[in-house]
């Protein structure tokens, strides 16, 4: 997996925000988002993404979930 670059946390809100790293990393049309809900049913999805902002949508109820993006390496000989 060093053609990748990877990004996990915790979410809360309604928007993940990629380090500015990502930038010069990674190219950013290659980005998958993969969510696990916490807690309850929220029907997560991945609203859009913009730069380096992640938007989420869910369905009445606070975001609480964790996260992993994926990224492919620019430099990446794949």
């Amino acid at each position: 997996m060093n053609d990748f670059l990877i990004e996990y946390g915790k979410c809360r809100k309604n928007l993940i925000t990629l380090p500015d790293k990502w930038e010069e990393l990674v190219d950013l049309d290659t980005i998958t988002v993969h969510l696990t809900e916490i807690g309850a049913k929220q029907n997560l999805i991945v609203k859009g993404v913009q730069g380096l902002d992640i938007h989420l949508q869910s369905q009445g109820i606070p975001v609480n979930c964790y996260y992993m993006v994926v990224g492919k390496l620019l430099d990446s000989t794949e």
